[in-house]
């Protein structure tokens, strides 16, 4: 976990885990997570691009139907959904830890096997994702959108957890 200073008073306090964050150590602490607020939630790979990308039509219906259905399993709400050609930013309601890292797990599995086209039996030789998926907890998020939020997404990318911002929006 790590709490950053920003101009954003948003910023100022914030809860973060995972994504750069953890490049050069393992966690000391367990993300937090809240049943009262919001979770945004980044999920970066740099090998999600051209045929793998997340904004390519096939890959966005799959990750949008992975999405939706795992949230409905395990009792998470999905209030936006931005996708960029490399990422995924998440805002998600949930009911408890377990069922925030259940949903993490499955996800993050069946995206990539869904995107490289791999069957459980045949592993990918490399790793997807970059890196643990980036969250921070939202308290606000009533109108709250991420990617009209260009502060939010300048310092995603100034932590080095996004590339760009997303381009693309759909909403739950």
């Amino acid at each position: 976990m790590a709490t950053y200073k920003s101009h954003d008073p948003r910023l100022r306090l914030t809860k973060q885990f995972g994504g750069a964050l953890l490049k050069k150590s393992n966690a000391k602490t367990a993300r937090p997570v809240s049943v009262k607020h919001g979770m945004h939630v980044v999920l970066k790979s740099s090998q999600a691009s051209g045929g793998w990308s997340f904004r390519r039509i096939e890959n966005s219906k799959k990750i949008q139907s992975i999405l939706y259905s795992q949230a409905q399993k395990y009792g998470v709400r999905i209030q936006e959904v931005a996708k960029s050609s490399d990422h995924l930013q998440l805002i998600v309601k949930i009911k408890n830890r377990e069922a925030f890292n259940a949903f993490m797990r499955a996800i993050s599995g069946m995206i990539a096997m869904a995107v490289t086209g791999a069957a459980k039996t045949r592993a990918l030789k490399t790793k997807f994702w970059d890196y643990r998926p980036w969250t921070r907890i939202v308290e606000i998020l009533k109108k709250y959108s991420l990617v009209a939020d260009e502060s939010i997404q300048q310092f995603l990318i100034s932590i080095n957890i996004i590339s760009q911002a997303p381009e693309a929006l759909s909403s739950a």
